[in-house]
């Protein structure tokens, strides 16, 4: 019978060192995963002050939203006083020379370059102001402009090949953040952006519909 000050073996430790090691590689993806759904997380609650930052705007400006450098009065400076800056960026933005990791889309912005027949610049102008997104998350590669093009139909406007080269259709496992018009916001799989975006009559991106 082995005494109980008897010393591990090699083998024994190397039976207990594997076990550790298989129960690493069992909890790390799962860490992992914790991780990115917090930062997904951080990144919602972001857009979600955004958002209540420009309902306190437009209930102080007859219900016009802020606007984007178009108008040369961003929403970057605007919503500053009520929000502060550190709920500009999302944690998974690669894209470290940009200040704030969100843009405004341009269908919102009084006559946008594209169509400027159009004017959806105060909610009460807007069919269905819970239906429209207001933000999204700019792609990595986006050129830091705090608004996309979405009005622009020489660029590809909203279809399915330019879209992503805007927002960040992916950057949260397939899905990316969208602050709605009317405040709210929500987390949306790009498969299902394809869909609402290819609608005749959705209020998605365009707050009259789709042509």
């Amino acid at each position: 019978m082995r005494s109980r000050n008897a010393a591990f073996t090699l083998i024994e430790l190397l039976v207990v060192i594997a076990i550790i090691a298989i129960l690493a590689a069992l909890l790390l993806p799962a860490l992992s995963q914790a991780k990115e759904k917090a930062r997904a997380t951080r990144c919602l609650s972001n857009l979600k002050q955004i958002g209540l930052g420009a309902v306190m705007y437009c209930g102080d400006n007859n219900d016009k939203l802020p606007m984007t450098s178009h108008e040369h009065a961003s929403w970057v400076g605007t919503l500053q006083r009520d929000t502060g800056t550190n709920v500009f960026r999302c944690p998974d933005d690669k894209n470290e020379q940009r200040l704030y990791s969100y843009a405004v889309n341009d269908f919102l912005t009084p006559h946008p370059f594209g169509a400027p027949q159009l004017d959806f610049s105060k909610l009460t102008s807007m069919p269905s102001p819970s239906a429209t997104f207001w933000m999204a998350e700019c792609d990595d590669q986006y050129d830091g402009s705090d608004h996309f093009h979405c009005a622009d139909a020489s660029s590809g406007g909203y279809s399915v090949a330019v879209f992503p080269q805007q927002v960040a259709v992916k950057r949260h496992a397939s899905s990316a953040n969208y602050l709605f018009a009317d405040g709210h916001v929500e987390r949306l799989a790009w498969s299902k952006v394809i869909q609402q975006i290819q609608s005749t009559g959705d209020r998605l991106v365009r707050p009259d519909g789709n042509p």
